[in-house]
């Protein structure tokens, strides 16, 4: 299939690699010029390290401007952080073809910010849970996927019955499994309830060392039980709103038998072992704070206040990160109000139903 890869990051690096190895044709854009000479340079070649070993990938076209990949492309893949996606939105619009599907994994409900910015065209949005890969830039052009994902549960908007959108998903991911509207997608986001608990309740280190494993000694049992309750949260809002299991719970990905989640088994194990998640986080600018945060986790804070419900893990997490960064995140963050959501969740659930 013809893809666009928007994005530069961790992300962006390892789908470009990965899809051109299982037979794609992958149109690769990035925001910095500077990453984008040197892959060009380097004859499009991208290193790809994995649990086969390493292999020279080479990417059928670095695109100079977004719109050579928009236009080229069935399927746009939107790998760059919740924060980016209103100007994304806009950048995207005048390239945008009838028919296209975007894919944003995860989202943290940035569909509905390019559904409506992009309008009168016949577009299909899917929001997935998480990365399909738990993945690291090694240099500027070599890039280590240390697993991927087994489950990726996706939502989905269409004119389209869905199932014909989750299978021309699955020509690209064959892990992705339908978990019914956008909304829902968002919902399956892991990362506003992993890195909250683990940046936050680790700030002292973070801000003291150089550099520091989240996942490694910074994931202790005090603060996976923080993070065990957030997920609480996240699934009593996702049962509020009438979404079923499976919900993926959080404490399956450190689990090493049963159920498998999203990674599946021993992926927490993999990754720490990797040591590539060991790196300096700056608690005012890393994304972990201004996407999972003050995007992710301030909506998720958004819709319980609609429901009615109590979330205080979710709240206090909020309070004290706006402390932190001198902004009340609950106002200025994504939450309902400002996506321009001044309706009923009953109404929103409809505007996203799938229409056959």
């Amino acid at each position: 299939m013809k893809i666009a890869i928007i994005g530069g990051g961790n992300g962006g690096y390892a789908a470009a690699a990965d899809l051109t190895n299982n037979g794609h044709e992958i149109y690769f854009w990035q925001r910095s010029k500077i990453s984008r000479d040197s892959l060009i340079k380097n004859k499009n070649i991208i290193l790809m390290q994995d649990q086969k070993g390493k292999k020279r990938i080479k990417i059928h076209r670095i695109c100079n401007t977004i719109n050579t990949a928009i236009r080229n492309s069935e399927i746009i893949i939107i790998l760059l952080p919740a924060f980016t996606q209103n100007y994304l939105a806009k950048k995207i619009k005048p390239h945008i073809q009838n028919n296209q599907i975007i894919l944003l994994p995860p989202g943290s409900f940035g569909s509905w910010i390019f559904m409506k910015e992009i309008k009168n065209k016949t577009i299909s949005y899917a929001e997935s849970g998480t990365l399909p890969y738990l993945t690291r830039k090694k240099n500027i052009n070599t890039i280590a996927i240390t697993t991927r994902a087994s489950k990726l549960p996706t939502g989905i908007y269409s004119n389209e019955d869905h199932k014909n959108i989750i299978q021309k998903l699955k020509n690209i991911y064959p892990s992705i499994v339908y978990c019914g509207d956008i909304l829902s997608g968002a919902l399956m986001n892991a990362g506003p309830i992993i890195h909250p608990p683990l940046v936050i309740l680790n700030v002292g280190p973070l801000e003291h060392f150089s550099k520091w494993d989240i996942h490694n000694e910074g994931t202790q049992k005090s603060i996976q039980k923080v993070m065990f309750e957030l997920d609480n949260e996240r699934i009593l809002i996702r049962k509020k709103l009438g979404y079923k299991s499976p919900h993926y719970p959080i404490k399956d990905h450190y689990a090493n038998k049963g159920k498998k989640w999203m990674y599946g088994n021993l992926a927490h194990d993999k990754l720490v072992s990797s040591k590539d998640w060991r790196e300096d986080i700056n608690i005012h600018s890393h994304r972990y704070v201004i996407e999972d945060i003050k995007e992710g986790l301030a909506f998720m804070n958004s819709l319980a206040e609609k429901l009615n419900i109590k979330v205080p893990i979710t709240s206090s997490l909020l309070d004290i990160t706006s402390t932190i960064l001198g902004s009340d995140i609950k106002k200025s963050g994504r939450t309902l109000s400002n996506l321009g959501v001044n309706f009923s969740l009953n109404k929103l659930k409809k505007i996203l139903s799938d229409k056959k």
